[in-house]
């Protein structure tokens, strides 16, 4: 990145950095916890996603355990996702093309969602944005190597998320469209290819064969409905969703660019290929969304190619306000979502949306600690989240029974003997349901307390209780 800008190239530094800092001040999310027990629990892969995350986290923990290392594969995967943004738009369309793309990278919420929240989404974002650029220089410059490097790149998507498979319907939609290299569908090389993304994905694939195909029927149940009633709300919330979510001043151009250059769209091959990939992604989300909601997440790889096509466009024009006006409302919102307790009056601190999963956790399990927890306890939580946050604050052990909402748990729970003689539990709620579920393995079954914390920004608490034969 020599030749980028100056004042770019600062302010993309400047924001990595603000991110490690930053980071450093949360708690985990109870995601980003779960995915830390998965790399105490290294596997092939695992019901919910494949194994990359865990693996990332593995590499980044050697050392310490610390929030910090955590997160630091998402800066890692955030800025390397940057970085190629900017490498696919400098390649298609020149230097002030990659510079404009590094500001709206930069300005895309979700990615800025990605510097500090570690979850499947940050190889994932990596890795797509890694088999973009190599698709770019195999597909569209005809450089045939990357043709073999596209497909370990995919591979590599791969096993961070499996909706990482539909990189692959706009490759095809690309070739069929476009007239100077529909004939690489007959080349040998797009075919070998995919032989080394299966390969690459292939522990995923005998984990499932080994556990009935569980995680792929899993997945696909979690995003397709069975039912095909219509869902105006769905469909509804799906759009605004993906309009923004991602940053008006990013969406709307882009539909409102492709709408323009509709006619010069299929003579140019280097748009072409991007706009097969960004609306294919869209319109497959959009046509789920009229039966089953869909998580704004899942569609967000889209904009990976959406970026860089606007960036083309923008560097090609004189309009400057697009892109000043997306990072100038990102540079805006950023302080007043991370630094709430400056930003924010205190009546309004309490308002803001799933900061309880950032803070006042650890309170609560060094207080589990400390009055309730004895050396031989056997540690059980409701489910996979409030579990995962006890595995990492206490630093033992924790289970989900079967029966809980338990995901990945299931399988770790080989090493329990029954019947338990002691154990200690704990929930968010005190729900009926729970205890009916615990009554079906214990006998003994007792409220022994409620641990609180309670704080401008939140107000957690867990029910304690303990169980025995």
């Amino acid at each position: 990145m020599k030749s980028v800008n100056p004042k770019v190239l600062f302010l993309f530094i400047f924001i990595v950095v603000c991110h490690l800092l930053f980071n450093q001040t949360l708690q985990l999310h109870f995601d980003e916890a779960y995915y830390w027990v998965w790399s105490k629990n290294l596997q092939l892969s695992y019901f919910d996603h494949p194994p990359m995350i865990a693996y990332m986290i593995k590499l980044a923990t050697l050392f310490s355990n610390k929030e910090f290392f955590v997160r630091l594969p998402s800066v890692f995967c955030a800025t390397m996702t940057v970085v190629m943004i900017y490498k696919s738009a400098k390649v298609l369309f020149g230097q002030k093309a990659g510079d404009i793309a590094i500001i709206l990278a930069l300005s895309w919420p979700i990615l800025e969602g990605v510097f500090f929240i570690t979850t499947i989404d940050s190889p994932l974002f990596m890795f797509w944005s890694i088999t973009v650029y190599c698709l770019i220089n195999g597909f569209v410059l005809d450089r045939r190597i990357y043709i073999y490097l596209s497909g370990i790149a995919l591979g590599l998507a791969l096993l961070s998320k499996y909706t990482a498979i539909l990189i692959l319907p706009g490759v095809l939609i690309y070739l069929l469209l476009s007239r100077t290299h529909r004939k690489l569908l007959l080349s040998v090389d797009i075919y070998f290819a995919l032989v080394l993304t299966v390969a690459i994905f292939t522990p995923v694939i005998i984990w499932n064969y080994q556990h009935d195909w569980s995680s792929f029927i899993f997945q696909f149940k979690h995003g397709v409905a069975d039912d095909k009633h219509f869902n105006i709300e769905s469909f509804s919330g799906y759009i605004g969703a993906f309009l923004g979510a991602a940053n008006p001043f990013i969406s709307l151009p882009i539909f409102v660019f492709l709408w323009k250059q509709r006619k010069e769209i299929l003579h140019n091959n280097a748009k072409l290929f991007l706009l097969s990939q960004f609306l294919f992604i869209f319109i497959f989300f959009a046509y789920n969304s009229l039966y089953k909601f869909q998580e704004a997440n899942w569609a967000a790889p889209a904009y990976i190619a959406g970026i860089i096509f606007l960036a083309g466009v923008l560097s090609s024009t004189n309009i400057k306000w697009i892109h000043r006006y997306a990072i100038g409302l990102i540079l805006i919102l950023l302080p007043v979502v991370k630094m709430p307790e400056v930003f924010l009056p205190r009546i309004m601190q309490s308002k803001i949306p799933s900061i309880d999963a950032f803070m006042g956790n650890k309170q609560l399990y060094r207080q589990i600690q400390s009055n309730y927890l004895k050396p031989d306890d056997v540690i059980i939580a409701c489910n996979y989240k409030v579990a995962s946050r006890g595995w990492y604050y206490l630093g033992k052990q924790v289970h989900v029974l079967d029966g809980f909402k338990n995901n990945s748990y299931h399988f770790w729970n080989s090493d329990l003997k029954y019947p338990i003689k002691e154990a200690l539990y704990f929930c968010e709620g005190d729900g009926r349901d729970n205890i009916e579920m615990l009554s079906k393995y214990f006998t003994l079954i007792k409220p022994v307390g409620i641990v609180k914390y309670r704080d401008s920004f939140v107000n957690n608490k867990l029910y304690i209780y303990r169980l025995g034969n």
